[in-house]
């Protein structure tokens, strides 16, 4: 392929738009038909031309010459929509060889069988509860996440966890926790089907597994959701349950969206819908909130979140914010980040699988917790609540948690 094609081919996987770029070519005229390509990727570093100030467009590109390419367009990844993303993803494996003697890591490749990928975490817990000890436990988990490469469109994805207490006679709990499909139609709209995770807002009411179809459109500024299925986690929702009956899952509609006014704030607003069916004595009430993310800086952060069920007015509510200091990268060794968040959940807020594990109903207090990265992609967590109370400021057992994590 001549170098002018090459460039050419480039500017349209990076949507490189500066129409009035310079060009610092000698042998690149503005009668040339590729003027406009060069010097595009020009400004922004993406082709170099030869010392004497040429970039002999004329010239086969070599491997090496494409290499350098595709890994200066690997670093605008985050700037580039899911199509030209994928583009940019098949030139990387096509020329993983040369990138990686150019010392570039590529992600996409490792862990990588033809088009299997797989990558997994583990993690070892620790759990105390305040005057209890009957209740502070050692755990373990597992997991293994497998994604497979359908077509430019479609994956599907199958994860498997295993987990046990320290100690106990039975044997680790072994199961597939996560089992969908996810195809790209066009550039704005994607749909998720299957058993999957669900979070809604930032996750004060539900973050679990959620076994049904999201649909999502939009770009990461503005983008709406819609889900339809069932929350698999919270207590029984059926008064049928018996021994001989299992649960009945909430059946759900969702629906959420979410806004980035700028780069530093995320707004989230969402509402879900429970399905009423005659079977049902006591249904759960739909509920409705919002959340709220900034960075003022670099390394402050400040948010939250409220929640409230429709029909249970002030006994329905729940909220949390808080403040953070620094960030915690499980890819670079010695980052760490802190977090002081107040949290206040009346008896019958809607919380049915919140993120926020130490946070329960008809209890307010302050959720302490640090993040450190021991050393590349192994992180040390440690969680207090700090002046634990009831609604009727009766003080409560405080409870504390510290986790080792490992991604591989």
């Amino acid at each position: 392929m001549k170098k002018h094609l090459a460039v050419l081919a480039a500017t349209a996987v990076l949507g490189v738009t500066s129409a009035f770029a310079a060009n610092p070519f000698s042998d690149v005229t503005p009668q040339d038909w590729a003027y406009q390509a060069v010097a595009q990727l020009a400004s922004q570093g993406v082709v170099n031309g030869y010392p004497d100030g040429t970039f002999q467009g004329q010239n086969n590109i070599t491997r090496y010459e494409m290499a350098q390419m595709v890994a200066k367009a690997m670093v605008r990844q985050d700037r580039v929509d899911a199509e030209q993303n994928a583009i940019i993803n098949r030139l990387a494996n096509e020329f993983s060889a040369e990138l990686n003697n150019l010392g570039v890591r590529v992600a996409t490749l490792e862990n990588k069988v033809g088009n299997f990928k797989f990558t997994g975490d583990a993690r070892l817990r620790y759990k105390a509860k305040e005057n209890d000890g009957r209740h502070s436990t050692f755990d373990y988990r597992g997991r293994v996440k497998f994604e497979a490469t359908v077509n430019d469109n479609t994956k599907a994805v199958i994860r498997l966890i295993g987990e046990k207490q320290f100690g106990t006679a039975a044997r680790p709990k072994t199961e597939v926790d996560r089992v969908y499909v996810q195809h790209n139609f066009g550039k704005y709209a994607t749909v998720t089907a299957g058993r999957q995770n669900l979070i809604v807002g930032s996750g004060l009411a539900y973050d679990d597994t959620f076994e049904g179809a999201v649909a999502t459109v939009g770009k990461d500024k503005l983008n709406a959701t819609v889900g339809y299925g069932y929350l698999l986690a919270g207590p029984a929702k059926s008064a049928f349950v018996t021994a001989a009956t299992p649960k009945q899952n909430h059946e759900v509609n969702t629906y959420q969206v979410n806004f980035m006014p700028t780069e530093k704030v995320a707004v989230k607003g969402y509402f879900v819908d429970f399905h009423k069916n005659e079977k049902t004595i006591t249904p759960a009430e739909d509920f409705h909130g919002a959340a709220v993310d900034v960075n003022l800086t670099d390394k402050v952060w400040v948010g939250g979140e409220y929640v409230r069920a429709e029909q249970k007015g002030a006994d329905g509510e729940a909220w949390i914010a808080g403040v953070g200091y620094g960030e915690a990268s499980m890819a670079k060794a010695g980052t760490w980040g802190v977090k002081a968040q107040y949290f206040d959940v009346k008896d019958q807020a809607p919380l049915y699988g919140t993120t926020w594990n130490f946070v329960n109903a008809d209890r307010k207090g302050v959720l302490a917790t640090v993040d450190y990265t021991v050393a590349k992609n192994v992180g040390l967590s440690a969680y207090a609540t700090i002046d634990t109370k009831d609604q009727a400021d009766e003080a409560k057992p405080e409870s504390y948690r510290a986790e080792l994590n490992y991604k591989f």
